[in-house]
């Protein structure tokens, strides 16, 4: 029948496809046959002409990509699943979390660090042409991607960066493991014995010096250059410990003598008295030599600190 057809519509003679529901049948004349009764039937007149195949002459799902103008099935695709392709189509307050993709979801969810009160520049224990910042280093820091950042310009200066609030008043002997991680360099060491160093304020409360101030003072011997080096001050075998003040001076662990191991000084402060007792915690350089470096991973009081340039977090 379709050869049929085609050799009609190609002479050019007009006929007309009726569709019944029992079969198809080629009438002649042009028009729907007479002849059928008691079936409903569409009558499609061929040869076709523009727009006359009505939507109740299509069957359902029978059209295909190909049947479309290639502009309309363009125009189709150019638009998203969610039918909207611009955020300004997008009612305020309509999208809801749950209608982000996971993946975003995840990253709006993600816990940051909670970064710590009270840390910053001890401006009074600044001298000269000296600063501590945190921020990002040009190396691997221990922790994170930042670190403290510590700049002496000469013998003259001095800076240091802590807290003045939160370890007032805790006992020096509590501290449990002190340390840190130096970043030096060739040029600090040729200089001398050239560090930063742990220093906390404290009331020494010792019985035979009249005195309840003195800072106690961790420097090391030097780093290596150009690398990170840990330091356990608590099981360093040097006498690195010391403290300061004119009232300590020609004592057992004078800053500016022999000073002492960690252990020495423990027992040097417990002379049966009060407890020595915490005024503040630092990082300290100077005065002694010009210097250019950073410190991280800071640790005190069962506690880990996190020198990041958008503040410091602790664990």
């Amino acid at each position: 029948m379709f050869k049929s057809k085609s050799r009609l519509a190609a002479a050019g003679s007009a006929f007309t496809l009726v569709v019944t529901a029992v079969g198809i049948s080629v009438l002649g004349g042009g028009a729907a046959d007479a002849g059928v009764t008691g079936q409903t039937a569409t009558a499609i007149t061929y040869p076709l002409v523009r727009n006359s195949v009505a939507e109740s002459q299509v069957v359902n799902y029978s059209l295909g990509e190909s049947d479309l103008q290639k502009a309309f099935v363009a125009k189709m695709l150019a638009v998203p699943a969610n039918g909207v392709d611009t955020s300004a189509k997008l009612k305020d307050g309509v999208v809801a979390e749950v209608d982000l993709a996971p993946a975003v979801q995840t990253k709006l969810n993600k816990t940051g660090p909670t970064y710590l009160k009270h840390w910053g520049t001890v401006h009074r224990n600044v001298i000269g042409a000296a600063d501590a910042e945190l921020a990002a280093t040009s190396t691997q820091a221990p922790l994170g991607d930042g670190a403290l950042n510590l700049h002496t310009a000469s013998a003259a200066d001095k800076v240091a960066f802590g807290n003045e609030v939160d370890f007032a008043g805790g006992n020096v002997k509590d501290l449990g493991t002190v340390g840190y991680s130096v970043y030096t360099t060739g040029e600090n060491n040729a200089l001398g014995n050239n560090m930063p160093s742990i220093a906390f304020e404290i009331d020494p409360n010792v019985a035979a010096v009249a005195s309840n101030y003195s800072s106690l003072v961790y420097v090391p011997a030097n780093g290596t250059a150009n690398v990170w080096t840990a330091f356990n001050a608590t099981t360093d075998p040097g006498k690195h410990w010391g403290l300061t003040g004119t009232a300590f001076n020609a004592t057992a662990c004078s800053i500016n003598g022999a000073r002492c191991t960690w252990t020495e000084m423990l027992d040097y402060l417990n002379d049966g008295g009060d407890d020595a007792k915490l005024l503040t915690a630092t990082v300290s350089k100077g005065r002694d030599y010009a210097f250019s470096g950073a410190v991280d991973a800071l640790k005190f009081g069962g506690k880990t600190y996190d020198f990041e340039a958008a503040g410091v977090s602790v664990s």
